[in-house]
């Protein structure tokens, strides 16, 4: 199974959530599809959407997730750290704010294409314990000859009293920031003292993979908390990227046929820090 077939079973199963007949479902999905459009332009008023209606999530994981796993998997795929990691006979990763899936099935694709096999532990960690259900079984999915365990945490940086419950995770080997501090760039004054807490709390040579859009108000947080909290940033670029044309995306079929492409183009900034050692 590769990537975009485990997305498949995934948006068949939140298709299948939605509530109505076959027409009630693609009107949902293609009005949610609009929302989220408009809703990523308030990002800076408003902060985090909600993703608690399985025709949203159904939406984001069609049109963003897809692409979004294909920029970490490019960035896993040009970073000699990062393809060191997962030379590891087991890695260990924190997916924060990481419910849409997009940070572990980059990482995923990555240990498909190029047949790495460690034993992967990711930690996601999210709001909406909807997006624990989308992912818990992806180890029955694909099968024993990978190993891999995903474990959901419902967590809110925004809020101390529910994030400071979960301390395992600071010992994570990788933590994954993506497209997550736009989305809680609004509350960055409740959600600061977790980044801060997280970057103290890392191990010593432990990585932190930051993507999200291309805004120097948002590259600006995250440098400046970096530098802050004695992150070395070893790798930082910016610019336009496209998913690949040859890409299999036949296999998210009827959806492709219904509701266009998934989103092909991006604007991003992309952050690997370590934590000096």
């Amino acid at each position: 199974m590769n990537c975009f077939q485990l997305i498949k079973t995934v948006l068949d199963e939140a298709y299948a959530a939605i509530p109505g007949d076959t027409t009630a479902k693609d009107a949902a999905i293609s009005e949610a599809l609009r929302q989220l459009s408009a809703g990523y332009k308030n990002l800076l008023e408003k902060g985090c959407l909600d993703y608690s209606d399985p025709a949203r999530r159904f939406a984001y994981i069609f049109r963003y997730t897809t692409s979004h796993a294909n920029v970490v998997y490019e960035r896993l795929s040009s970073s000699r750290r990062l393809k060191e990691l997962f030379d590891r006979d087991k890695v260990t990763i924190s997916c924060v704010g990481g419910g849409p899936g997009s940070d572990f099935l980059g990482v995923l694709k990555y240990c498909l294409r190029m047949e790495k096999r460690p034993e992967l532990k990711c930690q996601i960690l999210d709001r909406d314990p909807a997006w624990g259900e989308s992912w818990s079984d992806v180890d029955d999915k694909l099968g024993p000859s990978f190993r891999i365990s995903t474990v959901f945490f419902p967590f809110d940086v925004t809020d101390p009293a529910k994030w400071r419950t979960f301390k395992k995770h600071f010992a994570a080997d990788l933590f994954t920031l993506i497209y997550f501090m736009s989305e809680v760039y609004a509350l960055r004054d409740k959600a600061e003292e977790y980044f801060a807490t997280m970057m103290d709390q890392m191990n010593e040579n432990a990585l932190l993979l930051y993507v999200d859009n291309n805004d120097s108000r948002f590259t600006g947080w995250f440098d400046g908390l970096a530098k802050a909290h004695g992150l070395e940033v070893v790798n930082s670029s910016e610019g336009w990227e496209q998913m690949p044309n040859h890409e299999d995306k036949s296999d998210l079929q009827p959806y492709l046929d219904k509701f266009g492409p998934p989103k092909l183009k991006t604007n991003i900034a992309c952050r690997l820090a370590r934590k000096p050692g």
